[in-house]
């Protein structure tokens, strides 16, 4: 009985699968790739997702950070059907002009911006793979296009178009490269006075008792294994572990001696810290607008 129950159960679900299946193929000859012209409001977080907007007859509800009117031009991306709803996923053709803050400059960049069409349908006109059903009730919400051309010309297209950069913008960009360069290499100088003050420090302090040089010679040879051939890595180095770890030898098993710890450290941190004075002026960006100096 059990088997007889799991084969009807399997014959009911299959069905429905397949009427989901070729009522998705259906709308999308008809939707996917079609241009449209919005007849309802929308939003759009415009951070490269596509932002829910749920559609109950004409009334869309969304949490969207960007609104937009009437009348935008979109392309249609993707279409799903659920038991009692279509999606429609839309880019915008135009996009939006998004102001960001790096240091004390304003800046700008260009973000399309995407919408989740999600309408509510009546679940009996998915049972019936009512698809011309399906496009009238959606043609309230998009007027659908075959292209680009055609849906310029509708008389809903807002004709919206990206707000302009300000006009000093040029100018902002030059100050902005030139002050992310200054900072470029004051991080880089403060960095090799850094690997500077600790390599001299350690220098000072090399002990010659055998515990010490044993974990000295081992912290040599862990630092060699250390990949530092980028800037992005040698600026990235912490020279100052926290006070108080517990330092283990690399090949070590359980916890060391404090003098075998200590000169392990030692060693490890001096090759990179010597590795970092030989590697990081390598890493000065020239500055926009003044000649380039090797420091």
């Amino acid at each position: 009985m059990k088997h007889i129950a799991t084969m009807i159960a399997i014959a009911l679900i299959f069905p429905v699968s397949t009427l989901a299946s070729r009522l998705e193929q259906n709308l999308e000859s008809r939707w996917l790739g079609a241009w449209v012209v919005t007849t309802v409001e929308t939003q759009s977080d415009c951070n490269g997702s596509f932002t829910s907007n749920r559609v109950n007859g004409r009334l869309v509800s969304s949490r969207g950070g960007h609104r937009f009117e009437k009348g935008e031009l979109a392309r249609v991306e993707r279409v799903d059907a659920k038991r009692s709803r279509v999606d429609l996923l839309l880019s915008l053709s135009e996009p939006v002009l998004r102001s960001y803050n790096d240091g004390p400059f304003t800046l700008y960049e260009e973000v399309t911006c995407r919408i989740e069409l999600e309408v509510e349908i009546p679940r009996a006109m998915v049972k019936a793979k009512d698809a011309s059903s399906i496009d009238r009730t959606l043609a309230p919400l998009l007027e659908r296009f075959s292209t680009l051309e055609q849906a310029e010309q509708s008389r809903r297209f807002n004709d919206r178009r990206r707000d302009d950069y300000p006009d000093d913008y040029e100018r902002t960009l030059a100050e902005h490269a030139a002050w992310k360069a200054e900072q470029q290499n004051a991080l880089v100088r403060s960095r090799i006075d850094e690997a500077l003050q600790v390599t001299e420090e350690i220098t000072a302090r090399v002990s010659s008792d055998a515990p010490y040089l044993s974990g000295f010679s081992r912290g040599v040879e862990a630092a060699r294994g250390i990949d530092l051939g980028q800037c992005s890595q040698l600026l990235a180095v912490n020279l100052n572990p926290p006070k108080r770890q517990v330092i283990r030898a690399s090949d070590a098993k359980s916890e060391v001696s404090p003098r075998v710890a200590r000169g392990y450290e030692d060693g490890k941190r001096l090759v990179i810290g010597l590795e970092m004075i030989r590697g990081l002026p390598e890493c000065y960006v020239p500055v926009p607008g003044q000649p380039h100096r090797r420091r």
